[in-house]
């Protein structure tokens, strides 16, 4: 009987060397991400037990007080405001609309998210967002702005005029246009609060079950990618003897 060896072809092996670790890294990278989508949901579930929080002259940073439940109160610049662009609700394109509320007894605001209006017929078109009660007291829950994957270059300035589109939430340049301090931070507008829109504030972003099929897919691509590699790229040899 003759005897035989394996010999792995060269071009295989590389390309074997660096795909299987690709691959096997990103399914190890959806794992982590869902883990912390399971620990940002456990954090959402606890705050939101808690006693709703006064928002004051202090400035809690965004990881003390995210999904807090807070109340607001102050006047809302119904001057200027801002409608962020690219929010999608049940497959139609529209705007998330972010009033400033100047805090009582502060020399700050916040952005409340008032909710999801759609687009008008054309961009030039913009919604009628005014309010009619300025002063008030809201009642709704701390987030982080809304993240993109693609940055683009300028996209956190404010186009001209008001209502102001913006692409991308920026703290900073958002007050430098207002000309006073802006929280961190947005406040998503309660149910209750009224003149608002459509407030579907459910994080399905927070969705660990999705990471985990990623995850699923990555490691079969890996599997995939190591079968075709015993069967193609390695042959068998008749063994010297």
């Amino acid at each position: 009987m003759r005897d035989y060896s394996f010999k792995p072809g060269l071009t295989a092996s590389l390309i074997a060397i660096m795909v299987l670790p690709l691959f096997i890294s990103l399914g190890v990278w959806q794992l982590h991400r869902a883990d912390e989508k399971k620990s940002l949901i456990a954090l959402h579930q606890q705050r939101m037990q808690d006693e709703p929080l006064t928002l004051g002259a202090e400035k809690p940073n965004l990881e003390d007080v995210r999904y807090r439940r807070v109340i607001v109160s102050g006047e809302y610049d119904v001057e200027h405001q801002f409608l962020l662009d690219n929010q999608v609700h049940q497959q139609s394109p529209g705007y998330h609309v972010l009033t400033p509320l100047r805090i009582a007894g502060t020399d700050s605001a916040v952005l409340v998210n008032r909710g999801w209006i759609p687009m008008g017929a054309s961009r030039a078109e913009l919604p009628d967002v005014d309010i009619r009660q300025a002063s008030v007291q809201i009642a709704g829950t701390v987030d982080r702005f809304p993240g993109v994957g693609l940055r683009l270059e300028g996209a956190e300035i404010p186009a001209a005029g008001w209502p102001a589109v913006v692409q991308v939430v920026d703290p900073e340049r958002i007050g430098e246009r207002l000309g006073y301090t802006v929280l961190p931070y947005q406040v998503l507008a309660d149910e209750a609060v009224d003149e608002a829109y459509i407030r579907a504030w459910k994080e399905t972003r927070l969705d660990p079950g999705k990471n985990l099929g990623y995850a699923l897919q990555w490691f079969l691509f890996a599997l995939i990618g190591l079968v075709l590699y015993v069967r193609h790229g390695v042959k068998l040899q008749p063994r010297r003897q």
